[in-house]
């Protein structure tokens, strides 16, 4: 950054880097100290003052440091100094406000976020932006007022792909791909490795004639990575002509021609991109099911991801970014990648051998 300052009627050299405050006091004609107050909204400064200083810090693109603001309000903070941590946004889009936390991924990945911020020495503050008694330009307002300056946003829900409020002035990282617009640094699940490490497992198990079967709408919010790595896979292990994707729009559409898709070619296992064991046991009992997205101690053969790790590193991303004071979209945005494990289960048994029941018998 190249600024030209002025003290008066002198001009100064031009200077680069950061702006510093005694930059905008010197531009405003006033002490430091009175900055410092001026932007702490301290009353003793008149309000022309303040105008004024407030002009000299927006002309010159000044913004504070976040880390060392909070380490300013430790220290005037002594009798709680031990306890007083600079503070980072999760942000959630859900409706209720608390629906997020009935998906068991979205929780492990706000408890990892959790434990590394305060390794890290900060604290996480959960924030909706669907509250319907929020405004987004008054949910700005609340996070800056808390001394709030980084936002990790947990994935949006359906088809959102948008973030919810203007982030400019923040440092910004998304859970998973879901936000698109504007383009933001992500860490999630490495999606494409995942699809080809179900399908060479699979193969591994026997299974010859394997399918994959995901909702259009689900591909799309996850630019076809999952896919991606299902067609490649397949190729490589089957040179001929592959079994075509069996993808309806909705995940609810899943159920309703899977047996035809099935039975017309011959498919003896199905990789999901879901988790779902009432949509998954539809298929014939001689179907092996392997899902993309598994827990610990599942029935069902898939792929665990590495959701702890995930929300570490989007903590540790969010951090990085704050110290070198990256606010608003980066020009070349950062999709940090992380793979998840293979786990047998049941419900891909082997070709040739019936699966046991995902669920109880009524």
């Amino acid at each position: 950054m190249r600024v030209k300052i002025k003290r008066g009627s002198k001009k100064t050299k031009a200077l680069r880097g950061p702006i510093s405050m005694q930059q905008v006091a010197e531009h405003a004609g006033v002490s430091r100290s009175s900055v410092s107050l001026t932007l702490q909204h301290h009353p003793s400064i008149p309000a022309s003052t303040r105008d004024r200083i407030r002009a000299a810090a927006q002309e010159l693109g000044y913004r504070p440091n976040p880390l060392v603001t909070a380490l300013m309000r430790s220290r005037r903070t002594v009798a709680h100094a031990s306890t007083v941590r600079a503070s980072l946004g999760f942000l959630t889009a859900d409706a209720p406000t608390d629906r997020w936390r009935d998906a068991t991924t979205h929780r492990n990945f706000y408890a990892a976020a959790t434990s590394r911020a305060v390794e890290r020495g900060f604290s996480l503050e959960e924030f909706s932006a669907s509250d319907p008694l929020m405004r987004p330009e008054r949910l700005i307002d609340l996070l800056k007022a808390r001394g709030i300056h980084g936002i990790l946003v947990a994935p949006l829900t359906g088809q959102k792909n948008t973030l919810p409020i203007d982030a400019t002035d923040f440092s910004v990282v998304g859970l998973g791909t879901s936000v698109q617009v504007p383009e933001i640094d992500r860490v999630a699940d490495d999606h494409f490795y995942a699809a080809q490490l179900a399908y060479t497992q699979a193969h591994a198990l026997g299974y010859r004639r394997i399918g994959f079967a995901l909702a259009a709408d689900v591909s799309r919010r996850l630019e076809h990575r999952w896919l991606s790595g299902y067609l490649v896979a397949q190729q490589q292990k089957s040179p001929r002509p592959g079994i075509p994707v069996f993808m309806p729009e909705t995940r609810e559409e899943l159920p309703l021609g899977l047996n035809t898709w099935i039975a017309r070619h011959r498919v003896d296992a199905v990789i999901f991109a879901l988790r779902d064991k009432n949509k998954m046991s539809c298929a014939p009992i001689g179907t092996g099911l392997i899902s993309l997205s598994v827990h610990d101690n599942d029935l069902v053969a898939g792929i665990r991801q590495d959701e702890f790790r995930i929300g570490a590193e989007a903590i540790d991303l969010l951090i990085e970014k704050l110290q070198r004071w990256e606010t608003g979209s980066p020009r070349g945005p950062r999709l940090q990648l992380v793979r998840g494990v293979w786990c047998s289960g049941l419900s891909a048994p082997g070709a040739g051998r019936k699966r046991q029941a995902l669920l109880p018998k009524k």
